[in-house]
Formats: structure tokens, C-alpha cells, sequence
């Protein structure tokens, strides 16, 4: 388990976008370790979809490339529910759609502790 940072995320509903089984159960892990309730994870753009229209959902880390097909479909269904989130991405910013360049991105490989002051940061 990653050493997490001393922050308190208590109650947040994060909604959770990772293909890589791996990675998505250490932010799994360490989310939950800050008090958030976490929503999937989703591996497929079809189940991210889906949980997207999760009711109360604070805000959601969507990696960009789900098994060969970018989340730019769920990042449009949040945003039309006014769901803010950040991409988790080894991608640069050439990758995404003009419309999402200004959203926060998380650089694959991350630290833990940016990942969390980012959630804070963006979702609290």
C-alpha cells in the first residue's frame, strides 16, 4: 500500500475510470483511505459510461485511454452534469480534445500524494 498524505476527504464520491487493474486498485485503496467512497472502479468506456450517471458523485479520475478507446464520451457526460474531473494520463496535452486542454491531467506514472491534493484541490 502507497503511503498516503495526511488529508481528509471524508464522504466525497469519486467515480474511478482505470483499465489497468493494478493502478486502479491502489487509487481504489488510497482514496478510500482518505474517507472517500469510491464509485467503480470501471474498466470499459461502456462502464464508465454507466456510472457516470451516478447521483452525488463529487468528481471523477478518468484515465484516457480505456483498453484503446479514449473516456472523452464520459468526460462529455459529466461535464453535461456539471461532474468536474481530471484525467490520468501518460498522454500529453496533443491527445485531448481542444474543449478538455484546460482540465487538470494527472502524468502517469504519479505520486499518491498528488493525487490526492489534486482530488482535494478539484473536488472538495
Amino acid at each position: 500500500m502507497p503511503a498516503a498524505v495526511a488529508v481528509d476527504l471524508q464522504g466525497l464520491s469519486i467515480l474511478v475510470v482505470e483499465d489497468t487493474v493494478l493502478v486502479a486498485d491502489l487509487v481504489v485503496d488510497v482514496l478510500q483511505e482518505a474517507g472517500c467512497h469510491v464509485v467503480g472502479p470501471a474498466a470499459r468506456l461502456d462502464q464508465g459510461l454507466a456510472l457516470a450517471r451516478t447521483d452525488g458523485l463529487a468528481g471523477a479520475l478518468l484515465d484516457v485511454n480505456l483498453a484503446g478507446e479514449h473516456c472523452f464520451p464520459i468526460a462529455d457526460a459529466l461535464a453535461a452534469r456539471g461532474v468536474p474531473f481530471v484525467f490520468l494520463t501518460g498522454y500529453g496535452e496533443q491527445v485531448l480534445p481542444r474543449d478538455y486542454r484546460d482540465v487538470p491531467r494527472l502524468a502517469k506514472p504519479f505520486d499518491f500524494g498528488q493525487l490526492l491534493a489534486l482530488v482535494e484541490r478539484e473536488f472538495r
